[in-house]
């Protein structure tokens, strides 16, 4: 019975993984330029259907949530609350922002819902921008 019991909560956790997100905008950009990783800022609403959507089936997806948490800072930030800089804005969420430690657009926003696969492709696509952006 422990045995089914581990199995079924390892199962669990590997099926409802997700991003580490961070809170903190501006302690998100300093493990970013600690790290020398790009920042991946997802602007949401509390009453957004779309936001939940993109959350609880993309971003929980276990293929987004390690390559999200491998290649980014991830930052969660609620539009109607929180403190981040006015670049950050979007009419329409969800907004996803790519962004370089010292906080330039690696690409445009992705606004709206992507299923898993679709949103892969914007992830890859913003790491190749950035791995091959000029190096200071």
């Amino acid at each position: 019975m422990r045995y089914l019991l581990t199995i079924l909560f390892l199962a669990s956790v590997i099926l409802r993984a997700e991003p580490d997100w961070r809170l903190d905008y501006e302690k998100a950009k300093a493990d970013a330029q600690k790290s020398g990783k790009p920042m991946l800022v997802l602007l949401v609403s509390h009453t957004c259907r779309w936001c939940l959507r993109l959350e609880n089936r993309t971003l929980q997806n276990p293929r987004v949530s390690d390559y999200v948490n491998r290649r980014f800072i991830p930052v969660l930030l609620y539009r109607e609350e929180g403190d981040f800089p006015d670049f950050i804005h979007s009419a329409m969420v969800p907004a996803t922002f790519f962004l370089t430690p010292d906080e330039k657009m690696i690409t445009k926003p992705v606004v709206g819902y992507w299923p898993p696969r679709e949103y892969m492709s914007d992830l890859k696509e913003a790491i190749k921008r950035f791995e091959s952006r000029p190096k200071r």
